[in-house]
């Protein structure tokens, strides 16, 4: 028996092992929009991956539908060591399973609060990892626009792992790469989302989410989330005002390299933005080039 399904039954002594297709579903790992992501073994080969599992009933209008769809048609077209897998498609009446990578090392999240911030030498690694991701997904004309350390999985090696693709979306040309929908984390989302006509870069979205999270991987906290009047950003115009109007601070303890380039990527203005290969160019990004 594998280890993982043997500890489950110890665990959990009363509970009859679930089965999904070829495999047995363990503990829930998280929750989506739409069903939770558990723990699969599979039957024969003992392979341990992430099922995630849909609920048809969830998906009862168009746009629900299509953001499943796009994920799912989104992973079947990339192959990087630094975005989750997707193995397969299982469907029955009531479910849609992706069946995808299982990263076993947890939420980049939980690694940065265990260790209250990152040393820059550890964070300009998974940073590169992360970049060298988004560089990927952009140069097959895709933009995430949901880059969050929640969306950051760690694997056995410490390597990142880019998921969650459901509000990813292509775009035919860079001279096309204007997107009208707004999307993701209101702390992670660049202001262009909020204070333009409705038109934005996915592309240049993307690069200030990645400047937030290599923020937040230094820091141990978020920037632009210390307004008074606003503590919780959940005033997205008031969380962009100060935005536009807030300097940025940095702890004493970040190098003068490190804040240069945050002060490229975190720009208000997505014009003057650094671009991702300016980015990959950054002295500080320098040993893992």
């Amino acid at each position: 028996m594998h280890p993982a399904v043997a500890s489950y039954q110890r665990d959990h002594p009363r509970r009859t092992l679930l089965r999904f297709g070829p495999y047995v579903l363990l503990q829930t790992l998280g929750e989506g929009e739409f069903g939770k992501v558990k723990l699969g073994v599979h039957t024969d080969y003992g392979e341990e991956v992430a099922v995630k599992l849909i609920k048809r009933g969830n998906l009862d209008t168009e746009l629900r539908m299509s953001k499943v769809t796009r994920e799912i048609n989104v992973l079947k077209d990339v192959k990087h060591p630094n975005i989750v897998r997707l193995f397969d498609v299982i469907e029955t009446d009531k479910y849609i399973g992706i069946i995808l990578e299982f990263a076993n090392g947890g939420e980049l999240f939980d690694h940065i609060l265990a260790h209250r911030y990152l040393k820059e030498d550890a964070a300009s690694k998974l940073f590169a990892q992360l970049i060298s991701g988004v560089h990927y997904l952009h140069s097959k004309n895709i933009v995430h626009r949901d880059l969050k350390l929640e969306n950051l999985l760690l694997d056995k090696g410490r390597n990142v792992i880019i998921t969650d693709f459901g509000f990813a979306n292509t775009f035919e040309t860079p001279q096309d790469d204007l997107m009208t929908t707004s999307c993701g984390s209101p702390c992670y989302a660049a202001p262009e989302l909020v204070i333009t006509d409705g038109t934005y870069v996915g592309t240049a979205v993307d690069i200030w989410s990645c400047g937030v999270i290599l923020y937040a991987m230094l820091s141990g906290y978020l920037p632009f989330d210390d307004d008074p009047a606003n503590p919780d950003g959940d005033n997205i115009n008031l969380l962009y005002k100060y935005i536009l109007n807030t300097t940025l601070q940095f702890p004493s303890h970040i190098s003068d390299s490190a804040q240069d380039l945050l002060l490229r990527m975190l720009v208000p203005e997505p014009t003057e933005r650094a671009t991702l290969r300016e980015v990959m160019a950054h002295p500080w990004l320098a040993a893992h080039s």
